[in-house]
């Protein structure tokens, strides 16, 4: 996912360095991803889980990865079904954040 300023999120500012290894895993299988013909919608959060969140049912599509971003898993979850049940992106990866 590019970070607000087109690099690659792992780049900008504020990204935690002890999640690179993560970040570069996921980039390699996002490649696999577009080399191949399946149609593919990869969800991800925009920047990390807030882990004690609790649900307030609202989330939004964003433009960008933010190392700052961050969503409840619960929401999270109510993106993920609503792309299941009515596909809005295909062969695209889609970054969720907080409404």
């Amino acid at each position: 996912m590019p970070g607000a300023s087109g690099a690659p999120l792992m780049d900008e500012p504020g990204y935690p360095n002890e999640y690179r290894a993560f970040y570069l895993g996921h980039a390699a299988g996002l490649d696999a991803l577009r080399s191949c013909d399946l149609d593919w919608a990869y969800v991800a959060p925009a920047g990390d889980f807030d882990h004690d969140g609790t649900r307030i049912g609202r989330y939004q599509i964003a433009e960008h990865g933010d190392p700052a971003s961050r969503i409840t898993y619960a929401d999270f979850a109510i993106a993920l079904l609503d792309e299941i049940e009515t596909p809005r992106h295909h062969r695209a990866a889609v970054s969720i954040r907080e409404a």
